[in-house]
């Protein structure tokens, strides 16, 4: 017992003494070097209520004690930003259906959807995962938007028809053209000490009337996308804004490939 104790009192000085300490594992941030290759989020699209997913961020979500980002989504909210550091396709997961919902206080998930996202070798990409359900009951589908601020840089917004008339509109101080499918990126830009942007649509075959107004709380370095449809001669504008932030900021960036260790057999001495 004696010696044990020496021993014990004996180590710090002797780890104090030595001149290339070993660090310990915490100490090796190793997942924070790497940048993410992705950044995306989700939104529903034609579908009311909500919807649980997950997904793992390193792409291992067949691993056991793969690390899971759970992911509540609601009709008309995007979610937070997702960092993704898989090479394949982003794996979307949803909570299996039990009986008794309550007997785990730990959810399983199944495999839901599958995307491919889009990669670029220089930087980290970035996109909006439009989540609808499919044409059969019970089907689901999802549509990726590349949302690269190189392709989308903070102040730009883009226009997409999909109305089957020419459409003119006015976007804060810009006033342009639309014909049925055309796509257009204009600066969203407004006058000094305002604080919202407004939208109105006009049909050329309608007159000086809109067809459609409304106004949203805006600021620099804005960007987004604006989708318009007709039905009838009704025109619906589907809207989604972002500010960019910095990639640390997202969801799972920096998260280890696991979460719970794998545990071996010790061995007996």
């Amino acid at each position: 017992m004696r010696t044990c104790l020496f021993l014990f009192l004996l180590g710090p000085s002797l780890l104090l003494g030595q001149e290339n300490p070993i660090p310990l594992p915490q100490e090796i941030p190793a997942a924070e070097k790497v940048r993410p290759r992705n950044v995306f989020s989700l939104t529903l699209w034609n579908y009311q209520g909500r919807l649980d997913v997950a997904y793992a961020p390193w792409g291992n979500h067949q691993e056991g004690n793969a690390t899971l980002v759970p992911l509540t989504l609601v009709t008309g909210a995007r979610s937070e930003k997702c960092a993704y550091y898989g090479a394949g396709k982003l794996v979307l997961l949803r909570p299996k259906q039990t009986a008794d919902p309550e007997a785990t206080a730990i959810p399983e998930y199944e495999k839901f959807l599958e995307v491919v996202l889009p990669f670029r070798p220089d930087r980290t990409s970035e996109t909006l995962l439009l989540l609808g359900s499919g044409r059969k009951e019970g089907e689901w589908r999802v549509s990726p938007l590349d949302f690269d601020p190189q392709v989308l840089p903070k102040g730009k917004f883009s226009f997409v028809s999909r109305s089957t008339v020419p459409l003119n509109l006015s976007f804060g101080e810009e006033k342009f053209a639309l014909s049925a499918g055309e796509a257009k990126k204009v600066n969203g830009i407004i006058k000094e000490g305002e604080r919202t942007i407004k939208l109105s649509v006009f049909s050329r075959q309608g007159g000086a009337r809109p067809v459609f107004a409304q106004e949203w709380p805006h600021v620099n370095g804005l960007r987004g996308m604006f989708f318009l449809g007709s039905k009838g001669n009704a025109i619906q504008v589907t809207r989604f804004v972002d500010f960019p932030r910095p990639v640390e900021q997202a969801l799972g960036y920096g998260s280890p490939r696991i979460t719970i260790p794998d545990k071996s057999p010790r061995e007996e001495y």
